[in-house]
């Protein structure tokens, strides 16, 4: 049996994640195991309406078998279990869990809409593609929950349980894992200097702190009930990271495997077919060279045979944009991130430089041979004339040098600071970033 749960949280306050623990508790008070781990499923990151980071629940349960491991803290230790070795006897637990919903989430602010599904039958995984990529309607994913034989509850106007259904029909391939901390109404506090310890000591982590902004990335910036939340490559590697970090005391904690940082939002197209709310991988030539504007965002515009599309390095990406900066008409790039409606724009989130092109800079206007003299200009594109003598020399006669671009080609990425649930490190994809040149 699979339980999906989204939106239960609000911009002043819960976390679909805390409920998570509500569940499993009454999952477990049932007599029955949570089958591997709870996943945490990021969706679409463009969605308008979406709360904070677009995290939906999966918890697969039953009468497990093979061993079993540790998942969390609520109201005890909970375990989860290897194997599904029977379904069990599920009869009057929707209504149950229909009630921890009901108690636990923020349904009288505006903006919450909770969707809880339970199914036997987990729902295609092109639902969960298509809820990653685009923005879906709840009629469309009633009809494929219906098909399944799923039961389902919406709270409001329901719109959670396309969330919660996409979050069902995940099927983790590349996937890292997450340990969240709560302080269930706490003070939150976390030791900067633990959060250095722990990032150097445990390396199957990851986004842990920014070093050159001095800031933890493993904090919340909103009223959530979160303490803090680290994410790595292991469970192990996660729940050990959780112990070397001093904090204000942990009143409950979870472990989910999730799809963040995996580019599982990103979709290859051509820059004249980019559509909003959307995320995509986009190759193509630098047109328009970039321009700082106000506030500090640095735009410019690439083409290929399809089209253009404004790309944009905003404020919050910091040193990124000196990268971009530095792109130059004919460079050949692949840019990645979410798309804003108005303007178009792809929000970068890293970038491929496939090729730079050939910057050549005239160093000297050529010599007359007659007069042994500078010539002088005759105006754009008509080449040099001798002031004293009158001779002529085309363009190609000026002594020209080759630019230092300050650039390699290979990826670049926004700093910890900036990084999105969703977006891939460069660490994960097996590369560094090349150093740009000092000037």
């Amino acid at each position: 049996m699979w339980l999906g749960v989204d939106d239960t949280d609000s911009r002043e306050g819960m976390c679909t994640t805390h409920l998570a623990g509500d569940l499993i508790a009454a999952i477990n008070h049932a007599g029955l195991d949570v089958i591997g781990y709870p996943r945490l499923v990021r969706l679409n990151p463009t969605v308008p309406w979406k709360t904070r980071g677009n995290g939906a629940i999966a918890i697969q349960f039953g009468r497990g078998g093979g061993g079993r491991h540790l998942i969390g803290q609520v109201e005890g230790e909970r375990y989860g279990r290897e194997r599904l070795r029977a379904h069990g006897d599920t009869g009057g637990l929707f209504p149950q869990l229909v009630e921890v919903v009901r108690r636990r989430a923020r349904l009288d602010t505006p903006g919450t809409n909770p969707g809880l599904v339970m199914s036997r039958v987990k729902p295609p995984v092109a639902l969960y593609r298509r809820a990653v990529h685009h923005i879906m309607d709840r009629e469309e994913v009633a009809a494929v929950l219906e098909d399944a034989g799923a039961v389902y509850r919406g709270f409001n106007d329901g719109r959670g349980i396309i969330g919660a259904a996409a979050a069902l029909a995940w099927r983790p391939g590349d996937a890292t894992y997450e340990v969240i901390t709560y302080r269930n109404g706490g003070r939150r506090w976390v030791d900067e200097e633990s959060v250095r310890h722990m990032d150097r000591r445990c390396p199957d982590t990851f986004d842990n702190y920014d070093y050159l902004h001095r800031h933890v990335k493993i904090l919340p910036a909103s009223p959530c009930p979160v303490l803090y939340g680290i994410r790595g490559e292991s469970p192990e590697g996660v729940r050990e990271a959780m112990h070397q970090v001093a904090s204000s005391p942990v009143r409950r904690w979870l472990l989910f495997q999730t799809n963040q940082a995996t580019d599982a939002h990103l979709e290859k197209t051509g820059a004249g077919e980019v559509r909003p709310f959307s995320s995509v991988a986009v190759t193509g030539t630098v047109s328009r060279e970039p321009r700082t504007i106000r506030g500090g965002h640095v735009l410019f515009e690439i083409r290929d045979a399809t089209g253009g599309v404004d790309c944009a390095a905003y404020e919050p990406t910091k040193e990124f944009r000196d990268v971009v900066r530095r792109l130059r008409r004919g460079d050949v790039v692949t840019v990645c991130g979410g798309v804003r409606e108005e303007p178009l724009t792809v929000n970068l989130e890293k970038m491929f430089i496939r090729r730079l092109a050939k910057i050549r800079e005239k160093r000297e206007n050529p010599v007359c041979p007659d007069c042994g003299k500078h010539m002088k200009s005759a105006g754009g594109g008509q080449g040099y004339r001798c002031a004293r003598c009158g001779r002529r020399a085309g363009e190609e006669a000026a002594r020209m040098v080759p630019v230092e671009r300050g650039l390699h080609c290979g990826w670049y990425e926004v700093p910890v600071v900036a990084r999105r649930h969703l977006a891939k490190p460069l660490r994960r994809m097996g590369v560094e970033a090349p150093a740009p040149d000092t000037e």
